[in-house]
């Protein structure tokens, strides 16, 4: 059984032409993952002519902007596409309230379940989702708020998704041997200093990690929008290990146990 992957937002902070903020989709034999909501999320499902009734679930790493700002939206819309079907969401403590404030407020009905798993520990792991067709777990990262990454398994295959967090050798044993890590790479190595004081990583961080937690391929993403070519980061990533990949947006990828490749759904 292999996983199927869309990038739908590569980018740190705020969007630009080129680059939306955080936000992708699983696809694991039908089930639908949707991993973080930047806002305009609903947009780039539809763009890449994705189905957004066929999203059951919603994991959400953090409750900054650019990783959940798009969620009302999307769950108003498909209250308004007549969906009738329960949809589950895993996040940080306070995000519920958060929902059902913002749609108290602006007088939006949502008429199909949400089911809400909020996540609210400091250490370990803890499987936040299984289903028959994959299991997730997740863990803490060490960014300016509570953040979680996710490690998602789907018989013999791994995906890991680490964005955002500072360099912390503490979440190695939770992404170790994935066969595909995707991993923040805000900074170039030149902004050091920058990136330990917002808690995020550098180019070469982010190849030490992976590097040191034996993956099988690293896939960057969270780039900050000074970069408008991806080139120092990669090759700077490339210094530490060498098998990575700098995601962009729309990009397609299918994770196989022979290794991943592009994949033109």
């Amino acid at each position: 059984m292999n996983i199927y992957l869309t990038v739908m937002g590569s980018g740190a902070a705020s969007p630009t032409g080129k680059r939306h903020c955080s936000a992708q989709v699983l696809n694991i034999r039908g089930f639908k993952l949707l991993i973080d909501c930047a806002e305009g999320t609903q947009d780039r499902i539809r763009q890449h002519h994705l189905k957004l009734q066929s999203i059951s679930t919603i994991v959400i790493s953090h409750l900054h902007g650019d990783h959940f700002f798009g969620l009302p939206g999307l769950l108003s819309t498909m209250h308004l596409c007549g969906r009738t079907e329960p949809v589950s969401i895993v996040a940080p403590k306070g995000a519920k309230q958060v929902i059902e404030t913002t749609f108290e407020l602006t007088g939006n009905h949502i008429e199909y379940p949400i089911e809400w798993t909020e996540m609210d520990f400091e250490e370990g792991e803890q499987r936040v989702l299984e289903n028959r067709k994959c299991t997730v777990d997740a863990f803490r990262i060490d960014h300016s708020v509570p953040t979680y990454g996710f490690r998602v398994t789907a018989d013999a295959l791994t995906y890991a998704y680490c964005c955002d967090t500072a360099y912390d050798e503490a979440i190695l044993p939770h992404i170790e041997g994935a066969d595909l890590l995707c991993l923040e790479c805000t900074f170039a190595n030149e902004l050091a200093e920058l990136a330990e004081q917002r808690k995020h990583l550098t180019a070469g961080q982010a190849g030490l990690l992976a590097q040191k937690a034996g993956v099988k391929q690293l896939l960057l993403t969270h780039l900050s929008a000074r970069y408008k070519e991806p080139d120092v980061l990669l090759q700077q990533a490339r210094e530490q290990y060498t098998n990575c990949i700098v995601a962009s947006d729309g990009m397609r990828m299918e994770i196989t146990a022979n290794g991943t490749k592009m994949n033109d759904l």
